[in-house]
């Protein structure tokens, strides 16, 4: 069975790696989008199991999720060119700092309802994204 997963998430890492490697610019930060989304997809279903319980394997897995996502918020938020983009850039920066902090209280507190909003602008961002890779085609 162990070996069985090994051989799974190798397969899935060198798929990813092909992914990333043939990816435009801007398909990059709609696979970040989709990273984020998935990491606080596991978060959340960790945060709804581990309530008051606090099953050890919940508790790491929910805070490696957490910190993978707001990893990938902050190299989104690093990677704006904020000469170039403006108002734009400006108002990601804000969004992406503001979600930095929420995801950070949401982990703490294991609050589902600030996961949850994050998910929500995550979402709203990820659907422009995905206008402009559908847009570059």
């Amino acid at each position: 069975m162990m070996y069985s997963r090994n051989a799974a998430k190798q397969y899935q890492n060198v798929t990813n790696h092909g992914l990333v490697a043939s990816a435009s610019p801007t398909r990059l930060v709609q696979i970040m989008f989709e990273h984020i989304l998935s990491n606080l997809a596991t978060a959340q279903g960790c945060m709804e199991r581990i309530h008051n319980n606090l099953p050890y394997n919940d508790v790491v897995i929910k805070c490696k999720s957490m910190s993978r996502a707001i990893r990938l918020i902050g190299q989104l938020d690093a990677t704006l060119d904020m000469k170039k983009g403006g108002k734009i850039a400006e108002n990601l920066h804000n969004l992406y700092t503001y979600m930095l902090t929420q995801l950070t209280l949401a982990n703490a507190h294991n609050d589902t309802k600030i996961l949850s909003e994050c998910v929500r602008l995550v979402r709203t961002i990820k659907v422009g994204w995905d206008g402009i890779v559908k847009d570059n085609r």
